[in-house]
């Protein structure tokens, strides 16, 4: 029986030799399939050898390149992430350096408005005043009264009473608003009798005069205003200028 069986044995073998030699014989008058060169289908059907089993996949190597890369993929993370933290917080910053200044330049705006409506009222009522005195000036100028006015009083008697009440209300109204002006920053440029400061000064009228030097300030008509070092408002002035020589 184990005769027979070893013979069955060589049987199948030399059945699977036959098979493997028919199909050898077979292929081999076939033409390589289309887009494969005929070089790497030899090289592919040819007998593996030793050289071939080298280069098979090393899975140690595939593992340390596989965690090689994965830590470059954590480093590139974790450096996008610092990127992205920091320009979120440069951003951050650059708005908030905008509204501050946003804020600041508002401020300042505002700031020049209301400096601006204070120096108009101070005007006006520097212009009231200097009225008033006017009108005191021209009242202390009329003839004496007689005994009856002198006994039993008359109008000029109540018109010094009112101007002398009005000159005192716009003297406190201007001193009041000369302290606000002054807790702003803004002080006033000094002009009567100074030279003539094309930066601080505007001439809007010259006259001669041998009284003072060319290009003195006789007269200020209008009040400039220095703010934070700058000049807010000019003068406006009258400036000297030398008479001229006869022919």
């Amino acid at each position: 029986m184990t005769a027979d069986l070893g013979r069955g044995e060589i049987d199948r073998a030399e059945i699977l030799r036959r098979f493997e030699a028919l199909l050898d014989s077979a292929l081999a008058s076939e033409a390589p399939p289309p887009g494969i060169d005929a070089e790497i289908l030899a090289s592919v059907m040819a007998p593996g050898d030793d050289k071939a089993d080298d280069r098979s996949c090393d899975s140690y190597a595939l593992w340390s390149a596989m965690t090689a890369l994965t830590q470059e993929i954590k480093l590139q993370g974790r450096a996008f992430q610092d990127l992205s933290r920091a320009l979120s917080d440069q951003a951050e910053k650059i708005a908030a350096e905008r509204e501050r200044t946003l804020q600041r330049e508002t401020e300042r705006r505002c700031r020049r408005e209301i400096l601006s409506a204070l120096i108009d009222l101070r005007d006006r009522l520097g212009r009231g005043l200097e009225s008033v005195a006017a009108r005191r000036k021209e009242i202390a100028s009329q003839p004496p009264r007689g005994w009856w006015e002198r006994t039993f009083g008359g109008p000029r008697d109540n018109a010094d009473e009112t101007s002398a009440a009005l000159v005192r209300g716009y003297e406190l109204g201007v001193e009041r608003l000369d302290q606000t002006l002054e807790e702003f920053g803004a002080k006033e440029i000094r002009c009567q009798g100074e030279l003539f400061d094309p930066r601080r000064m505007n001439a809007i009228e010259s006259e001669e005069s041998a009284a003072v030097p060319g290009g003195a300030v006789l007269e200020v008509y209008r009040s400039g205003y220095e703010w934070n070092g700058e000049v807010f408002r000019t003068a406006q002035v009258k400036v000297a200028r030398a008479p001229k020589q006869d022919q």
